[in-house]
């Protein structure tokens, strides 16, 4: 239906960082110019796969009713969640949208996000009106981790990007330091992503939303997720090709078109558009 919602999930590359308009050039905004729909972009930076599948559960429970389509870009392998040194969890400790810390990420950080020698205020986050966010749990790269401490906190300085981290103990930011460097085996995490993508497409599948889920690999993921609901989209092999001009080592609008171009072509050929 032309009213009813495309709905984005993913990290930075899904959120649009790399580039120049948030509102016109990110895949999700083009696919939904070529349906003529409205769109959400539920997508945040350092999203790991499990925070994408929450952001899927989030669509297909409490959006389904306004949402058609649900776009999902599969992260990188090397992302980690923990929740801050002294973080009380009430209630039944579901998991949900609420306790992802969407406030400490680009683009909703206030002047997070620079174009053209301008940073851009922080844009609203997906669950900012809410009256239950608090946005408790961190969602890292571990290339983050790594930068953090050996940049900042190896030399006990202050970093107002990093600001999530500012709190918690030096011990256990060197701890996930070296859990990053010596422990972390992206092969691992790689079986758990593919697992909470799984999960994602189950819910939606069950709530008989139509889903497309980007993976680089899509021959490794249909052994568990439905071809029908996958799209070839290699988010670093875009960086590559179309890298962008923003010095954030993400993919440009071009990159973006190239991912729309799959997504509207997967979409007629399950004969959804």
């Amino acid at each position: 239906m032309a009213d009813k919602n495309i709905v984005m999930c993913g990290d930075s590359f899904a959120a649009g960082i790399g580039c120049h308009d948030l509102t016109t050039e990110p895949v999700v905004a083009l696919v939904a110019k070529e349906l003529n729909k409205p769109w959400i972009n539920l997508a945040k930076g350092s999203s790991t796969n499990l925070s994408i599948f929450l952001q899927a559960k989030y669509a297909a429970e409490e959006l389904k009713d306004t949402t058609d389509l649900v776009l999902i870009g599969n992260t990188s392998y090397d992302r980690v969640e923990w929740f801050p040194e002294g973080t009380e969890f009430p209630g039944s400790g579901e998991l949900s949208m609420l306790d992802v810390n969407y406030h400490d990420y680009p683009p909703f950080m206030p002047c997070s996000y620079v174009v053209d020698g301008q940073g851009i205020e922080g844009r609203p986050h997906p669950m900012e009106n809410h009256p239950n966010y608090h946005g408790r749990m961190i969602t890292e790269n571990y290339m983050g981790v790594i930068d953090f401490w050996e940049t900042f906190a190896s030399r006990d300085l202050v970093s107002d990007y990093y600001k999530r981290f500012a709190n918690e103990p030096k011990n256990k930011m060197k701890a996930l330091y070296n859990f990053a460097g010596m422990v972390h085996e992206p092969r691992i995490n790689r079986i758990y992503s593919i697992g909470v993508l799984t999960m994602a497409h189950n819910i939606l599948k069950k709530n008989k939303i139509n889903h497309l889920i980007f993976s680089h690999e899509p021959d490794a993921y249909a052994n568990y997720i439905d071809r029908e609901n996958l799209v070839e989209v290699n988010w670093g092999q875009l960086s590559l090709d179309y890298p962008d001009d923003l010095g954030t080592y993400h993919t440009s609008a071009a990159g973006h078109r190239v991912a729309a171009e799959a997504v509207m072509a997967k979409l007629k050929e399950n004969k959804w558009a």
